[in-house]
């Protein structure tokens, strides 16, 4: 008994540090952990525009038009108001030192960023281009996603309970105890991420070239969840 005193303690140390509640009774603390994997079927992307001007106004107005260009035809690529991110906006004068730290600007410059989700992935090279032919001046970031991802997380959420549970219940049984009612539930973190890293743009094609049009890797992307419970435990 002893010994498992002092495993209790020990578990004991790692829900305090969680945050999660224990009894004054006998109690066993246990993690567990989930995944649910999917093919994506569905890309956020972020595309960066930037214009520079002699004055603010202009490089405002002008980065404006062309993500107005951009918006104008999303209706094409079936993207909705509701799927759209676009209010970011950062003008400021590019100042330049010299080595004897006199001042020069060099024009004011005007970026903003726009963030969409592409419900077709098939369609993601065809959508890059015509944000480019947009005005667009960068692509800040591709993230695939699975359009069944609040199931997906509820499927981990799942395996990470019944994981806690099995845990709990083994150490309980190595140690001549039973496992009793749970006393408290804390989440400690979920996670998402694709199977192969990074997505990288091999190529990108623009409008009326000649090369061939860019492949992307659709990687397997993965739903993490993760939980910690207390136990009672019965002797």
């Amino acid at each position: 008994m002893r010994i498992l005193i002092a495993t209790l303690l020990l578990l004991g140390c790692s829900a305090a540090l969680a945050g999660t509640p224990l009894p004054d009774t006998p109690h066993i603390v246990a993690s567990g952990q989930g995944k649910a994997t999917a093919k994506p079927d569905t890309a956020r992307i972020t595309f960066q525009f930037e214009q520079r001007a002699p004055q603010p106004l202009p490089a405002k107005q002008a980065v404006d038009t062309a993500v107005n260009r951009l918006l104008a035809g999303l209706d094409a690529y079936g993207v909705a108001d509701d799927d759209i991110t676009a209010s970011s906006l950062d003008a400021s004068e590019d100042i330049d030192y010299d080595d004897d730290g006199r001042r020069t600007s060099q024009g004011f410059v005007a970026a903003r960023s726009v963030t969409m989700l592409l419900k077709d992935v098939d369609r993601l090279n065809d959508f890059l281009d015509a944000g480019l032919a947009a005005g667009a001046h960068g692509i800040g970031g591709i993230e695939f996603e699975s359009s069944r991802k609040e199931a997906l997380r509820e499927q981990a959420r799942h395996e990470a309970v019944s994981d806690a549970r099995a845990k709990a219940a083994e150490m309980a049984a190595a140690f001549g105890a039973r496992l009793g009612a749970v006393y408290s539930i804390g989440s400690l973190d979920s996670r998402y991420g694709d199977q192969y890293g990074a997505t990288t743009l091999d190529r990108v094609e623009v409008s009326g070239s000649r090369t061939r049009p860019g492949r992307y890797l659709q990687p397997e992307v993965a739903y993490t969840e993760r939980v910690s419970a207390v136990f009672e435990l019965q002797r």
